[in-house]
């Protein structure tokens, strides 16, 4: 690379020394002499330049460089030579084709068919249609390649500073997967289907730009069954379902629940700046000949910080409590979760389950490209977190933290995430993802 630059440079002295030499003031008619004089100058200048030579040898830089290159190649071409060809197909203009002419007049019309990355725990990938026809009424039915199935209908009403949802959904989280209770379960688990109704009505308010307000009320039915499109284990086999409550009964619960956010943050250039504070709790009674009553309370907290214009640390902390307020106790699947990127991006989903959880996280953020319109940029990311589990966050020890590690590439517009793909990794294996949102 440096004889490179050498014999550029050569090459620019040498030709601006001969334009030099050969210009000069115009004149009307010049004589043969004073061309002969300019032409012998030129000469002379360029005999006396150092020329590099053709090949130049090389060096132990280039010789250091050979394994970095075979190793870093794969991570170049993931988040770096494959998002910024990706962002490039998004940002160049040119007109639209017969599917996307196709696609913009059945949105039109008001059907707006959808991928999602996910519908549910396990789901997989799935295709979604979204009537928005009729608005404020909406109705949205997906599928996942799983069998995984989500439908759901209601009304949407929006102000300047509040909100108001009703909706009544069926979901059909087709693969669940349950590794037990506890810091220290087996890898081993079990797939179970959960089926449920959730009607509820929800409304948010917003006094301020900073602070806003959520209060709801539903009502849940639950039943859980075999797993379906899989011949792995279920979870009556590896675990009986004799000592986990909600296993083999439906189970049927009125909720109440609220929040409030504390929201600093703004984007700048790509960038989420600022700190971001939720709480939320809720309460659960059993209905119907449901013997269950509990209730949860979640804290979480995030911060960004601008390290300068391409580089940015993400930090978020996470806690969560269940607890019993009589009957039966609560359901195995309403337990406190660790594992996905929500928690853990190391671990599954809902890998550790109990009472309490509690997981702390922090993303390295670096711009690797950026599009010549200043539209979309692809950033990587390298990610560190530890969580736990355990039946009260003060009986949490030192050996029940379990770390996990990823990295990844995200594409972002000036304002707003567009995805996430990332490798996450632990001592249990490596897991990899393509997300439309992302926690931090």
């Amino acid at each position: 690379m440096r004889a490179l630059i050498r014999s550029a440079r050569g090459r620019s002295v040498g030709a601006l020394s001969l334009l030099l030499a050969l210009a000069g003031p115009a004149r009307a008619q010049e004589g043969p002499g004073e061309r002969d004089e300019a032409l012998a100058t030129a000469d002379s200048i360029r005999a006396a330049l150092v020329r590099p030579p053709g090949e130049p040898p090389a060096d132990w830089v280039d010789v250091a460089e050979v394994p970095l290159q075979v190793i870093g190649f794969p991570l170049r071409l993931a988040f770096v030579a494959l998002p910024g060809w990706l962002a490039t197909q998004i940002t160049a203009p040119r007109p639209p084709g017969p599917l996307v002419r196709a696609y913009r007049a059945v949105d039109a019309w008001g059907v707006r068919p959808t991928i999602r990355t996910s519908i549910g725990p396990r789901s997989a990938a799935a295709v979604e249609l979204q009537v928005h026809r009729w608005e404020p009424f909406y109705a949205h039915s997906a599928l996942s390649r799983r069998g995984s199935q989500r439908h759901r209908a209601g009304v949407l009403l929006s102000g300047r500073r509040s909100t108001f949802t009703a909706e009544a959904r069926w979901q059909r989280d087709a693969q669940v997967p349950f590794y037990g209770i506890g810091p220290d379960t087996e890898r081993d688990r079990g797939l179970y289907r959960r089926d449920y109704w959730d009607v509820r009505a929800r409304g948010g308010f917003r006094p301020s730009r900073t602070w806003s307000f959520d209060l709801g009320a539903g009502f849940e039915e639950n039943r859980i069954g075999d797993p379906i499109w899989t011949d792995d284990t279920t979870l009556e086999e590896r675990f009986g379902a004799s000592g986990l409550y909600g296993a083999r009964e439906r189970t049927r619960y009125l909720r109440l629940d609220g929040g409030a956010t504390l929201d600093l943050t703004g984007w700048k250039d790509f960038q989420d700046r600022g700190a971001w504070f939720r709480a939320q709790g809720g309460v659960y009674r059993g209905v119907g000949g449901t013997d269950s009553d509990f209730h949860f309370l979640t804290g979480i907290a995030q911060g960004y910080l601008p390290l300068n214009g391409r580089q940015q640390l993400a930090l978020r902390g996470l806690a969560s409590i269940v607890r019993a307020d009589g009957g039966e106790g609560v359901p195995f699947f309403h337990l406190s979760k660790l594992g996905g990127p929500e928690t853990a991006l190391g671990y599954p989903s809902s890998r550790f389950n109990d009472n309490d959880m509690i997981a702390l996280q922090a993303e390295w953020r670096y711009e690797v490209w950026r599009d010549i319109h200043n539209l979309v940029r692809s950033e990587f990311f390298l990610y560190f977190a530890e969580g736990a589990v355990g039946r009260r966050l003060d009986e949490v020890g030192s050996g029940d933290w379990r770390p996990s590690y990823g990295v990844g590439g995200r594409l972002a517009a000036r304002e707003r995430l567009l995805g996430v793909a990332f490798v996450g990794w632990s001592g249990e294996g490596v897991h990899l993802g393509l997300r439309g949102a992302w926690p931090l």
